[in-house]
């Protein structure tokens, strides 16, 4: 016979809900005009067919944030595959 019951484990376990005040955290500005507005904007890489997983050449977009007021894209936003 096979005992019926709860089964313990890391799969019921509930997580503690993090409470965050967004009021008691550090705004992030701009470094180049301080203002306090992003904006997601696309930037696209050639993948040259030798890459790609189809064979041929295509356009991979990766999602890179900007400063909505001057455009200065940070270096913290970008990807970190592509820092210098």
């Amino acid at each position: 016979m096979s005992k019926k019951g709860k089964v313990i484990g890391m799969g019921n376990q509930e997580k503690p809900k993090l409470q965050i005040d967004p009021t008691k955290l550090d705004t992030v500005h701009c470094e180049n005009c301080e203002s306090i507005f992003f904006e997601e904007v696309t930037m696209f890489k050639e993948v040259p067919a030798i890459q790609s997983p189809s064979g041929q050449k295509s356009i991979l977009p990766i999602p890179v944030v900007r400063c909505a007021e001057c455009g200065h894209v940070s270096e913290r936003f970008l990807p970190k595959e592509m820092l210098p």
